[in-house]
């Protein structure tokens, strides 16, 4: 089936323990939709501590390199160098056109 015949997006599942979690918080959703980055952000989940989001995205960062290596396309250390790369590369390029509004949260 192609991505055009596709009726539903492609979802990841819930990770272990946020069903059972006495508090449990989304914080970041992405998705390539047509080709193209779609976000969706808890952007007030750390108030103005953007180095908490720094953390949050370095961390996200180890998870990958992990996932890559243990799929056996790199080592984690040449995953986490990659990454650097397309963050530094990113960053250092023009901006992107962003927009957006800010949402309110859904409660399960």
């Amino acid at each position: 089936m192609s991505n055009r015949e596709q009726s539903e997006p492609i979802e990841l599942e819930l990770p272990d323990g946020v069903l059972d979690a006495d508090q449990a918080v989304e914080l970041i959703r992405a998705w390539i939709a047509d080709g193209s980055l779609v976000v969706s952000l808890n952007a007030d989940a750390f108030d103005d501590r953007m180095q908490d989001w720094g953390r949050l995205l370095a961390q996200v960062g180890h998870h990958l390199a992990k996932a890559a290596a243990l799929q056996g396309h790199m080592s984690e250390a040449e995953a986490m160098a990659a990454l650097r790369k397309g963050f530094e590369a990113m960053h250092a390029a023009h901006e992107p056109t962003l927009s957006g509004k800010l949402r309110g949260r859904q409660t399960h």
